[in-house]
């Protein structure tokens, strides 16, 4: 049964509204060129009156280049009836000839932080999906309300210059690019386009639950505008923050292919750089090698600064990574304590059928053709699991074979992702295969190479879920346009 499903507005919410036609969508989508001659979008569709009016929007733009778009309802099953909603805006815009896709989150469903959790998951369908269907752009329906709402929130959290600039226009996720070409658009335009084409869409009632923040700060807008949400004086500070983030991070940073990143302390912590800037790099560090989805709070991040600092030799734990200060620079590693210590066992069962394999939220193990076709069983898990690596001769073997890696702490090396078949190791994220064949003769635990080859073990990829620097700013000629 599906509830609160309206065509009618309340007449004094709604007045002032303008409908958005094809001309006006199109110069908000040009904010974002280029794309391909003939775009293919997926859009996020709740079914709300912000997502219908988007996608048709979109639907109308896509079409008029050659491409299309795709609609996308993910069913959080938090509610009874969203299956019958997603049913209920599937047929809506099979109206208007819009493929509609319902996406269903799966697993145990959180107690706490349930709209936070239930976002993190949206996105990652979204991501999935994206990497499914080869679609690089993704068109979400926030709007200036939403914005200002953001802005006020992270306000009263004593956000830094990037968070009170609210949300950008332009993200990255880990498969394509997110858009909010609605940014700069006031719910009641989106309503009246709705309303134009004489279009429904549903009334979701969480959006007035005061037990969320967001609604809280809704109703207060309703009646108290806070001075200056315009947000303009935060989009030029954030601008110019990003700017000292992406140099230090270019000038301090290296970030190799084993999940570790080496910092320049001279660089990093040089008594002219930005502090903002620092802390905001750092976490952008921590959270890429760690594979979070956030960076730690602002004051552990100003609190490592401080103490690497002062001692050059220190050794923190933060955000699930350690911060190990030595000769050569600061080591950042993944902290081998915060791992799963359970390997991940791989059979022709339980392989998916991709061939790919997420490890710890950072590595993707990639199955070659013998590890796809033949009946083997193999195991996934941290390089500190395997009796081998706790030898001196394969870490004496490894210092003179792969010396960057080998003189790397021993726990981060403990931290890199191995795979294993019933003999022992057959590869290691960011070792090149040939040289663990080397590594493990020259230990005296050479493999057999039976078919001329180390035995099958696919190949690592460094992924994680963020990358190392993304802003949805840099890249724009007119950045302004892009923060309503």
């Amino acid at each position: 049964m599906i509830g609160n499903v309206t065509s009618s507005y309340d007449q004094d919410t709604a007045s002032g509204g303008i409908p958005l036609d094809a001309v006006v969508f199109d110069k908000l989508m040009m904010g974002f060129a280029p794309f391909e001659t003939a775009p293919k979008l997926l859009v996020g569709v709740s079914g709300g009156a912000d997502s219908m009016a988007l996608a048709l929007l979109a639907h109308d733009w896509s079409q008029a280049r050659g491409g299309h778009a795709i609609a996308v309802t993910v069913d959080h099953g938090l509610r009874k009836e969203a299956s019958d909603e997603a049913r209920w805006v599937a047929g809506e815009l099979a109206r208007y000839g819009i493929k509609h896709i319902t996406k269903v989150w799966q697993g145990a469903k959180p107690t706490g932080a349930v709209q936070e959790k239930a976002r993190q998951a949206r996105y990652q369908i979204f991501d999935d999906l994206m990497y499914d269907t080869g679609i690089f752009h993704l068109l979400v329906a926030h709007h200036a309300d939403d914005q200002d709402e953001t802005i006020v929130m992270r306000r009263d959290r004593g956000a830094t210059g990037l968070g009170q600039a609210g949300m950008s226009a332009r993200r990255y996720l880990r498969h394509g690019r997110l858009l909010r070409p609605l940014l700069g658009m006031r719910k009641n335009d989106l309503v009246a386009t709705l309303m134009a084409r004489g279009q429904g869409w549903i009334e979701d009632p969480s959006n007035r639950d005061e037990k969320f923040e967001r609604v809280r700060i809704r109703k207060a807008l309703e009646t108290e505008v806070p001075p200056v949400l315009d947000g303009k004086q935060e989009t030029a500070n954030r601008l110019a923050l990003e700017k000292h983030i992406g140099r230090l991070l270019a000038a301090a940073v290296i970030l190799h292919s084993n999940g570790v990143a080496i910092l320049d302390p001279k660089v990093f912590f040089a008594p002219d750089v930005d502090a903002d800037a620092a802390m905001h790099a750092l976490g952008q560090v921590v959270r890429t090698v760690g594979g979070g989805a956030y960076m730690p709070a602002m004051e552990k991040l100003r609190s490592a600064i401080d103490r690497l600092a002062a001692d050059t030799s220190a050794r923190i734990s933060l955000g699930g990574c350690v911060l190990h200060g030595r000769k050569g620079g600061v080591c950042v590693y993944r902290e081998f304590g915060r791992m799963g210590q359970d390997p991940i066992t791989l059979d022709t069962e339980s392989l998916p059928t991709s061939g790919v394999v997420r490890f710890d939220n950072r590595f993707e193990w990639h199955a070659d053709d013998a590890c796809l076709s033949e009946q083997i069983t193999l195991w996934i898990g941290p390089l500190g699991l395997c009796d081998v690596f706790h030898t001196k001769s394969f870490r004496a073997a490894l210092c003179e074979i792969a010396p960057f890696i080998g003189n790397l702490p021993r726990a981060a090396l403990a931290s890199m992702p191995a795979l294993y078949d019933k003999e022992g190791l057959l590869s290691v994220g960011g070792l090149e295969v040939s040289e663990l064949s080397d590594v493990l003769s020259a230990a005296g635990c050479g493999r057999p190479l039976g078919r001329g080859l180390i035995a099958p073990g696919g190949s690592w990829l460094f992924a994680p879920q963020v990358p190392l620097w993304e802003s949805g700013f840099k890249s724009s000629p007119k950045p302004d346009n892009l923060l309503a």
